[in-house]
């Protein structure tokens, strides 16, 4: 078995200014960093596979949005379950949160796998529950399958992924990405064994991750990102009226004056 975790951890250095003490050498306060922001890529093969034939890891890193980029892909993962860790999709992140990475978003590209032991709605709903209940509240895409190498696991494929949906409206910080549709539409890009891809497939899945990754930092920095407040409306001011003060009118003068003659 090979497996190939790629972890890139983008350290920021923040220059903190702090200013100068009073006479009272008052205590200095220092801003508190933004914690890094980490996308993980959670899968199976198919998530080796693009990584070894797409540089899947490497060209998330470019795009430059989050801090860290950790892809952790492993051949016949299943989402969880009684399994051992590399084979647990959730045994893995717990592992992974051990080993200090803690997502702000979370790819997950499984379900491939369970396929070829399930089939029934019942069954898949507590596995996709348990990791999503795992991961938390950040924001999660999560690519459906698609493996039609038998009408069995045909047939399964479809259930999981209707299933997948229903489950993902229970959860708004969950979308789903329809894989199966990319590959449905392209069969070519499907290896001989119907489960796996060719060199293009890995190359149109990661296109796919690169989108979908695009969307969760938009989702993420709208989470994270406090409500501008309404600027507060400038009272108008009232203009002053002045009502002049009542007058009473003032009868005219009918007396007289008598001018004392000379004498």
């Amino acid at each position: 078995m090979l497996r190939i975790v790629a972890a890139l951890v983008a350290a920021t250095c923040v220059a903190i200014g702090i200013g100068p003490v009073n006479a009272t050498n008052a205590p200095r306060t220092t801003p508190t960093p933004a914690a890094p922001a980490t996308l993980l890529v959670l899968g199976d093969s198919l998530t080796w596979g693009a990584n070894y034939f797409a540089k899947l890891h490497a060209r998330l890193s470019a795009q430059g949005t989050f801090d860290i980029v950790v892809v952790d892909g492993w051949w016949s993962r299943r989402i969880g379950g009684i399994v051992s860790t590399k084979y647990s999709g959730v045994n893995t992140l717990r592992a992974l949160r051990k080993a200090g990475v803690n997502p702000a978003a979370v790819i997950v590209g499984l379900g491939t796998n369970d396929v070829q032991f399930l089939g029934k709605p019942a069954q898949f709903v507590p596995l996709i529950d348990e990791l999503l209940t795992e991961i938390g509240p950040v924001p999660v895409a999560w690519l459906n399958v698609h493996r039609v190498e038998t009408t069995t696991t045909t047939r399964r494929s479809r259930i999981f992924n209707r299933t997948l949906a229903t489950a993902a409206e229970r959860y708004p910080n969950v979308s789903v990405v329809d894989w199966a549709s990319v590959v449905a539409t392209t069969p070519r890009l499907m290896a001989f064994d119907k489960i796996h891809l060719q060199p293009s497939g890995y190359e149109a899945r990661t296109k796919v991750v690169l989108d979908t990754a695009d969307d969760l930092w938009n989702r993420h920095v709208a989470a994270t990102t406090p409500p501008t407040p309404a600027p507060t409306p400038t009272p108008t001011p009232t203009p002053e009226t002045t009502v002049p003060a009542p007058t009473t009118p003032v009868a005219p003068d009918t007396s007289t004056t008598t001018v004392p003659a000379n004498g």
